[in-house]
């Protein structure tokens, strides 16, 4: 079989680092069965199926800590504004 490499997608993310806007990052799969993903220009992994199911479910695992924490956040915020509406209309 041949080597090949196909990109499966790019997409921009805000990295609050770089403050340069969206970091790009690619991702792609070859013919070696191997998963690429590269961050901008400056860096890449290459990294076998079962390391790339491993961080698919610690990126899931982080995405739904973070609804969790901004759910919490808003329903504080909710409190908050119901009690200085009542505090207001008393």
């Amino acid at each position: 079989m041949e080597y090949n490499h196909q990109l499966l997608g790019t997409l921009g993310v805000d990295d609050e680092s770089s403050g340069r806007g969206k970091l790009s990052i690619q991702v792609g799969v070859d013919t070696l069965g191997m998963c690429t993903i590269s961050f901008g220009s400056s860096y890449s992994i290459r990294i076998p199926e079962d390391d790339v199911d491993a961080l698919r479910d610690i990126l899931y695992d982080a995405s739904r800590k973070l609804d969790f924490l901004r759910y919490e956040r808003e329903l504080e915020e909710g409190k908050a504004k119901l009690e200085n509406v009542k505090q207001a209309s008393a």
